[in-house]
């Protein structure tokens, strides 16, 4: 099975960002790193321009040491889940697939990719 990897931001002003989610599949992540301080989580994904070179990031905020059960999370759902679509972080309708994830630092305006 396909799986794809959603995340919406709490967009207030769909007319400043109008695209302010990304669907990307699953078999494109290729790394996740907690940050320094343990508040970030950033996930890595290969480029989807056919090669160019041009990789996606997609940085998600965290409560403090939690990384490494929010990866879990992830990569159990990528592995035994039984949905071709994940919400990993939907930030307006409050649905994440752990619970400390607090919010997507990225902004989703079409730029990021």
């Amino acid at each position: 099975m396909i799986k794809y990897l959603f995340f919406q931001n709490n967009t207030v002003d769909a007319s400043i960002y109008p695209n302010d989610s990304a669907l990307i599949p699953a078999s494109r992540l290729s790394d996740m790193e907690i940050s320094a301080d343990g508040t970030d989580l950033t996930l890595s994904f290969k480029s989807m321009l056919q090669g160019k070179g041009i990789n996606t990031e997609l940085v998600l905020s965290i409560t403090a040491d939690s990384g490494a059960e929010v990866m879990a999370s992830i990569a159990e759902e990528l592995a035994f889940g039984d949905s071709g679509f994940i919400t990993v972080a939907d930030e307006h309708n409050s649905e994440f697939i752990h619970a400390d994830i607090t919010a997507i630092e990225t902004t989703l305006d079409g730029s990021f990719a």
